[in-house]
């Protein structure tokens, strides 16, 4: 692949050089490489004559599926800039989106909680009815000053302002180049939303013509039915996922699988240790962050380490820093900067280009981490999650993964409240099991086996429900 390719060629090379092979399944139908890129080719022909062209922002909401897939790829070859969208937007939320960015249309299969009013067009797309719906942004306005611009991805981050992240097709290729490949041996078990892992997990899968399975239903007994029914190699999920398969009772292996990889959030250990004792097999974490990509992976099955991330993707180099942008001292933990392949080219509003946010080349990624003496490296926690207390630092994941493996607990959010003496206090919400009272001495006295005195809760609130941001990560509460 060179740089001269744009970011949906990649579906042309892989049809050409695998054609008849699976590219996607889903609902036991198998669609090929051939067939994905024929269709991907016809709808970006139905949105050209619908008026998506050079500079347009078109937003994508879709389920799971070659639809999703062929529709983002399909905006791309219209010369428009690809923002995907979560299914579980709000009519408020998806009304700020639109201002913000400055969309011109949204494309949708009907599967989110809202329809956009406007003017719409529908579309066929094998079976399917797709709507692209017109908003009031002018169609001559141009999303963004990038005139290459391919890729915009709204986040939320778990705390602090949201941000638009853009790429450029340049970008998006280096970044798919510098990932970890696999092969058209490879057939992977997908069951994360695609909105929020197309770049780079969708597009590496394509451009190294593996099989994607796409699992509708997260059921700890579908997801090892369809694993072994299609031999799946390998399965990229997110900490819930490994949490229902570790806690299956049916004796059922995967007969496959050779790699299952975390990401999204931290996997408390417990869940990995409890999986790996299922399984026989480990489980390895990745890091992810939109703005560079796939920079840390722990990809090796003989050296897993369920703590860490892993080493740095090749090309990718990794620093800790202290507040001076200072290289911290061997074991202790630092801000987490990353440089390497494929960095997002800006933020959109306000308009910032990287050079303006980088340090010294270096993206600040607003994680807190330590290395290992073996060079891997172990996220500790956000640093405005951070909660000190008289001088010690407490990282909300440690406590909460201590709660979280309590039997009555199901979901734990810890957080810092000022206090006059000691400047804060941990305290934590938590959602019981179902059917499940808090004992809230019970769950002190757990805590106290496990973790330093001053990182125990001091007070313990039992909610209804624990908030998620739309990547599926705890929403944090701002400091």
């Amino acid at each position: 692949m060179t740089a001269a390719l744009r970011t949906e060629q990649i579906l042309a090379v892989a049809a050409e050089r695998w054609p008849d092979h699976p590219a996607i399944i889903e609902a036991h139908q198998t669609v090929s490489y051939r067939q994905l890129h024929e269709r991907m080719l016809q709808l970006q022909r139905y949105l050209q004559r619908a008026g998506v062209g050079n500079g347009q922002g078109l937003g994508i909401m879709a389920g799971n599926g070659s639809a999703f897939v062929a529709a983002m790829l399909a905006g791309m070859g219209c010369g428009a800039a690809v923002l995907p969208l979560a299914q579980q937007l709000q009519r408020a939320e998806l009304d700020t989106l639109i201002a913000d960015t400055g969309l011109h249309a949204i494309l949708d299969d009907g599967s989110g909680n809202v329809l956009l009013p406007g003017p719409s067009t529908t579309i066929g797309f094998a079976g399917q009815t797709l709507r692209l719906t017109w908003t009031e942004t002018p169609r001559e306005q141009p999303v963004s000053p990038h005139i290459e611009a391919a890729f915009i991805r709204h986040t939320s981050g778990t705390t602090g302002a949201s941000k638009d992240v853009v790429l450029s097709h340049r970008r998006v290729l280096e970044r798919v180049a510098a990932a970890q490949q696999l092969s058209p041996d490879d057939t992977v078990l997908w069951v994360l939303p695609m909105a929020f892992h197309f770049l780079v997990t969708i597009l590496l899968y394509l451009h190294c013509g593996a099989s994607i399975v796409v699992c509708q239903d997260l059921l700890a007994q579908t997801l090892l039915e369809h694993a072994n029914r299609y031999r799946a190699s390998m399965l990229y999920a997110a900490p819930m996922h490994y949490r229902l398969l570790a806690a299956d009772r049916s004796g059922q292996m995967f007969t496959s699988l050779r790699r299952a990889i975390s990401t999204t959030s931290a996997l408390p250990l417990a869940i990995a240790r409890d999986f790996q004792q299922r399984y026989r097999l480990p489980v390895l974490q990745a890091y992810g962050i939109i703005e560079a990509g796939l920079p840390l992976l722990d990809g090796d099955p003989a050296d897993a380490d369920p703590e860490t991330v892993g080493h740095p993707a090749p090309g990718f180099e990794i620093a800790l820093l202290d507040e001076n942008h200072e290289q911290v001292a061997q074991s202790q933990a630092g801000r987490l900067a990353i440089r390497g392949p494929g960095m997002f080219d800006a933020y959109l509003k306000p308009w910032r280009q990287s050079a303006q946010i980088l340090v010294d080349g270096w993206f600040l990624t607003g994680d807190l981490a330590r290395q290992t003496a073996s060079g891997k490296i172990v996220i500790c926690g956000r640093e405005k999650a951070m909660i000190n207390v008289s001088g010690n630092k407490v990282f909300p994941e440690e406590v909460e993964a201590v709660l979280d493996s309590h039997p009555a607990i199901r979901e734990s959010r810890v957080f810092g409240c000022d206090h006059p003496l000691m400047g804060e206090i941990v305290c934590a919400e938590v959602e019981t099991e179902p059917g499940m009272a808090l004992d809230v001495e019970a769950v002190l006295r757990h805590c106290r086996q496990q973790l330093s005195p001053y990182k125990i809760p001091h007070l313990l609130q039992q909610v209804s429900r624990i908030d998620h941001t739309l990547s599926g990560k705890i929403q944090r509460h701002e400091n």
